[in-house]
């Protein structure tokens, strides 16, 4: 019999040992069956959203630093903390689990765990939590890091910051955008009801919200043929700001791994041309084997720097790498692998590829899928252009924050989590002067 937990806590510790993301992680593991996958993810997911107020806990249970524990011991017990305070398993049970897990190490790690568990399920967690004041209180409570916490309530007040942290607990919105190079909508949509997925319509034609399913809409056959992907659908709306015509020559930077790059040759037909840009073979590689299966023929890829990058375009997209802020409940291990320097040092290639962007066509579309101003509202006013309105069926953007002051807040467009049932993300339109 497999053992899920023990799993997941494999992959925690590859998380949090090799910094990669949890769905890479999880990705080594797709030899097991549907049911399967689901149970691993939703430990790893669900452990890593409340990271910080479970080790809190084991911190009250252990005599040592939770980081002087061997890591697999250190996720099985951070997993058994889960089980026990979130999932609803009964504590004994919880305990036994982990104990003959860690026993497989040897027993010294499964007299330990035993005895941290046994601690653990004497803890009364809001006790603890409501003895503390302030930001700390905040973090634990809505299990954000403290930075975090601050930031968001100095960005949106204080009811809108506990609002869009307790989405980012929630399990991230799924939408479907059919792909009209291979099929139509309405063969997606009997399709996927003849397969049990309930779907509603969203504001866009081609894309749709996933209600229900017996089985992950990425699970079916048609998703592996290329006839649909699962995109958000802020994500989906940028092809759309971007706008683009048919014979257009279009320069996407920072493409990989190229989901917004199929649906903009989708809108266009795959007539005209898109040059997709990104600096990573490996994203590359992973590009050209999705945009083959997707059906594009109208993409001529670069392996190349898109701050430098150049090729004279009538529009380019800039969805460079991001803070990946606004996408917490998909990418939890983000709240707990931030680095303010590589934060900084990400803002200023952003800033670079944006004006290289400018350099090289009339119309520029830049997103991130991140909440923060520095790289949103904050890039966008530092360079040489006009700000263009568009439709906007979300939220305009920050007027100020931390006394800097944007102007033109209500020409660009952000969607939050906690009000647009999709990722949070930041979209803006600028011609060049």
């Amino acid at each position: 019999m497999i053992s899920t937990q023990k799993i997941a806590a494999e992959i925690l510790r590859v998380v949090e040992e090799e910094g990669i993301s949890a769905k890479e992680a999880l990705s080594r593991y797709a030899k097991f069956d549907y049911k399967i996958r689901s149970s691993i993810h939703a430990y790893v997911f669900e452990t890593l959203k409340r990271l910080n107020t479970i080790d809190f806990i084991l911190s009250k249970c252990l005599h040592k630093d939770i980081n002087e524990i061997n890591p697999f011991i250190r996720n099985i017990l951070r997993i058994g903390v889960y089980e026990m305070k979130y999932k609803g398993v009964h504590p004994a049970l919880a305990t036994d689990s982990a104990v003959r897990i860690a026993k497989e190490r040897g027993r010294r790690f499964a007299n330990l765990v035993n005895a941290v568990l046994r601690r653990v399920e004497e803890i009364d967690v809001d006790k603890e939590i409501e003895r503390l004041r302030g930001i700390k209180k905040l973090a634990l409570k809505y299990f954000h890091p403290e930075w975090f916490v601050k930031y968001l309530i100095d960005l949106l007040g204080y009811d809108e910051a506990i609002k869009l942290m307790e989405a980012n607990l929630r399990n991230q919105p799924i939408y479907v955008r059919v792909n009209e190079l291979k099929t139509s909508i309405e063969s997606v949509i009997r399709y996927l009801e003849e397969n049990n997925v309930e779907v509603e319509k969203t504001f866009l034609d081609e894309v749709f919200r996933v209600l229900s399913y017996e089985r992950h809409p990425a699970s079916l056959e048609w998703h592996s043929k290329g006839y649909y992907v699962i995109q958000d659908l802020a994500s989906c709306f940028v092809a759309h700001v971007l706008n683009p015509e048919h014979g257009d020559r279009i320069l996407d930077l920072a493409a990989a791994p190229g989901i917004k790059t199929s649906h903009i040759a989708m809108l266009m037909q795959n007539e005209g041309k898109i040059v997709s840009v990104d600096n990573s073979k490996e994203r590359v590689e992973r590009m050209k084997n999705k945009l083959k299966v997707l059906g594009v023929k109208n993409v001529e890829i670069h392996l190349a720097d898109g701050c430098k990058f150049s090729f004279k375009a009538d529009k380019a997209l800039v969805d460079p790498p991001c803070s990946s802020t606004g996408t917490l409940n998909m990418h939890p291990n983000v709240k707990w692998s931030f680095d303010y320097n590589k934060f900084k040092a990400t803002v200023k290639v952003q800033r670079k590829m944006l004006e290289n962007a400018l350099r090289n066509a009339d119309v520029v579309v830049y997103s991130t899928c991140s909440i923060m101003f520095e790289e949103n509202e904050e890039n966008v006013s530092s360079v040489s252009s006009k700000l263009v309105s568009v439709k906007n069926p979300f939220s305009f953007g920050i007027k100020e924050f931390r006394g800097k002051r944007f102007k033109a807040w209500r020409r660009v467009i952000r969607t939050f989590p906690h009000k647009h049932n999709c990722s949070g993300f930041f979209i803006a339109k600028l011609i060049a002067f």
